[in-house]
């Protein structure tokens, strides 16, 4: 570790808004006249994704449109509006924005006539200038146009459409309906994301959905429970949405019948495309695309089934396979929708019964396109081979691939290691995939009983990534047995396993002085301290007041960096921290002095035994 101390730099000193200051009295916001402002380190953040807010308040006549605009250059603008602004707001408008491109949101005016305005970054961190703008409108009554029932419309919205309490356009159509009917509407548009309301003759909504049909359209099912004259209306997920649409009424329709599933051969890929022509049958009131093959597999023998989409689609393929009852309905026994490169599918299936097995390609999402399907036979399996021995310092090179032995109880490949360990002694073991092998590793260790392999302890995704790392502390001196895995059968490829051990911690050194205002330059590597987990760490020492403020930055370009605060003496992993606030793998923590005197800094890194150059600085607020 070096400590070099750089000459005094500037900062400033920002009057703190403490939280209830913040959330209990809203700057108020005059219509007609932008107001510019700054997200700053004294602002609030939200209890849910700890993203900074500050919030405004404006006046209005009632059943007055409160048009918002938010505005800036610095980070992804959020905007809420509502009578009364909380953590998770479901009656508010809300709209989100881009940077340099504003985020627009409506409201009527409540009988209160005020509306609260919630200002928010869309990320943990994000900070910087802003401008807001509020403006008042009439805007058009709700006026209901008589549409019979079974008939079709199709209509526009326009920004001169009147607008729900909440802000969205809406068209509002007078629909009579009789007792006990099942009825079915939906609404299609190809310009705007629709969503559906039915309203009764006494105005209570009793339905609503906004991606019930296909792609993004919506549909309401329904049973009228009496006769009268009912309100349907059309708005949009976004409620500044334009464009046409289509509705449509009438009773529910019944979805044709699935066809016959289409033959598949052994080894030739089948082409086709899911568009919104394409079959599709109903599970638990949820329409799933299909088109459905069939091949006689047989009891004992593994098929390897690949799934992907076709050059230049869109689609996000699913694979499925199962047996068709006699009333044609699918029961799926195995299933993948992105085991395969990006989100293409793949399956390892092996029957337990000689059959016809039908194979459905599903459509995940609302976009369809073209795909290729191919089924071929496995590669036999081999017997496991011998194990190899594993030295703690170690690094070995291995590979799981189609044709080597495999676990009876997942039929995942596998490889077995041995590695002598004495009593107490603690390692990590990492198994970690090569390049882009279509690998997600799994560790096992254990040791090796009269009949079967027992496990003492495993992971999937302790590593980076995917990739697995175990921690273990052997209960006993002796040889162990690790099992190289993975966590699905169509898993393969190369990878790195490696034993290191871990030494147990010393007694660190009394922290360093930390000055504010002025940047500390440090290092972390083998000559720091370790934590029991393997991190490597620094400690600063400072003197602070109860009530008194700092914000601590600590930035770093070669790892993910971490700061944390506490005093002195709590224990040693009771610490207020951050990794990220400070942007991209920076960290920025506003620390508040609880108890009066000596208060300890940690900068420590996110993964295990990172390291390199860092700089840490300090302001008192």
């Amino acid at each position: 570790m070096r400590c070099l101390w750089l000459g005094s730099v500037s900062f400033l000193v920002f009057a703190a808004a403490g939280p209830v200051i913040a959330q209990n009295s809203p700057r108020t916001l005059t219509l007609g006249q932008p107001v510019q402002s700054s997200m700053g380190p004294e602002d609030p953040v939200l209890q849910s994704d700890e993203s900074s807010y500050e919030l405004f308040q404006v006046q209005a006549p009632k059943g007055q449109l409160v048009t918002v605009t938010l505005t800036s250059s610095a980070f992804q603008p959020i905007v809420a509006i509502g009578s009364e602004i909380r953590e998770e707001c479901e009656e508010c408008a809300t709209a989100i924005g881009e940077t340099d491109k504003p985020a627009i949101a409506r409201k009527i005016v409540p009988a209160s006539g005020v509306l609260q305005i919630r200002v928010n970054a869309m990320d943990k961190g994000d900070r910087g200038a802003f401008t807001l703008l509020a403006t008042a409108s009439s805007p058009p009554r709700i006026s209901a146009r008589p549409l019979p029932f079974g008939q079709s419309v199709s209509e526009t919205l326009d920004a001169g459409d009147a607008v729900t309490d909440d802000g969205s356009l809406v068209d509002a159509y007078a629909v009579r309906l009789s007792a006990d009917q099942e009825i079915q509407l939906d609404v299609s548009s190809h310009d705007f994301d629709p969503k559906l309301e039915l309203l009764t003759p006494s105005g209570g909504k009793v339905a609503e959905d906004d991606d019930g049909g296909s792609g993004t359209n919506s549909r309401i099912r329904f049973v009228v429970p009496r006769a009268g004259l009912y309100q349907v209306r059309v708005s949009s997920v976004g409620s500044m949405q334009t464009g046409s649409y289509t509705l449509k009424t009438g009773l529910r329709q019944s979805l044709p019948a699935m066809p016959q599933p289409v033959p598949v051969m052994l080894g030739k890929a089948v082409n086709g495309t899911i568009d919104d022509t394409a079959p599709r049958y109903e599970v638990d009131g949820e329409e799933i695309v299909a088109k459905r093959y069939v091949l006689t597999m047989n009891e004992g023998q593994a098929y390897r089934m690949q799934l992907t989409a076709a050059a230049g689609s869109n689609l996000d393929p699913k694979l499925a396979v199962g047996t068709i009852s006699a009333d044609g309905s699918f029961t799926s026994i195995e299933s993948d929708d992105d085991g395969g490169d990006e989100s293409n599918a793949q399956l390892r299936f092996r029957p337990t019964v000689t059959q016809p097995y039908v194979i459905e390609v599903q459509q995940v999402g609302k976009t369809g396109g073209g795909y290729v399907l191919s089924v071929a036979e496995a590669v036999t399996d081999r017997g496991p081979e011998p194990p190899q021995d594993l030295n703690v310092g170690g690094v070995l090179a291995g590979e799981l691939r189609d044709g080597g032995a495999r676990l009876l109880s997942s039929d995942a490949l596998f490889r077995t290691y041995l590695v002598v360990l004495r009593a107490g002694q603690k390692v990590a073991i990492n198994m970690e995939k090569v390049d882009d092998a279509n690998l997600d590793p799994k560790l096992e260790i254990g040791l090796l009983g009269a009949s079967a392999f027992e496990v003492i302890a495993e992971d999937d995704d302790g590593g980076d990534g995917l990739n697995a790392r175990l921690k273990f502390v052997a209960p006993s001196s002796g040889t162990y047995m690790i099992r190289a895995t993975a966590n699905q059968p169509v898993n393969e490829g190369s990878y790195r396993i490696s034993v290191r051990e871990i030494p147990p911690p010393g007694t660190p050194p009394f922290p360093m002085r930390a000055k504010f205002g002025e940047t500390i330059k440090g290092s972390l590597g083998s000559t720091d301290p370790m934590r029991n987990d393997s991190y490597f760490y620094d400690r600063y020492v400072f003197n602070g007041l109860v009530g008194e403020t700092y914000e601590i930055t600590a930035n770093a370009e070669s790892f993910d960096i971490s700061v944390g605060a506490r005093q002195i003496d709590r224990v040693d992993d009771d610490y207020a921290s951050d990794d990220d606030s400070g942007g991209g793998t920076n960290a920025k923590l506003v620390y508040t002095v609880t108890t009066s005197g000596p208060q300890i800094i940690r900068v420590t890194s996110v993964e295990e035994a990172a390291g390199g150059d860092y700089s840490l600085l300090i302001i008192k607020k």
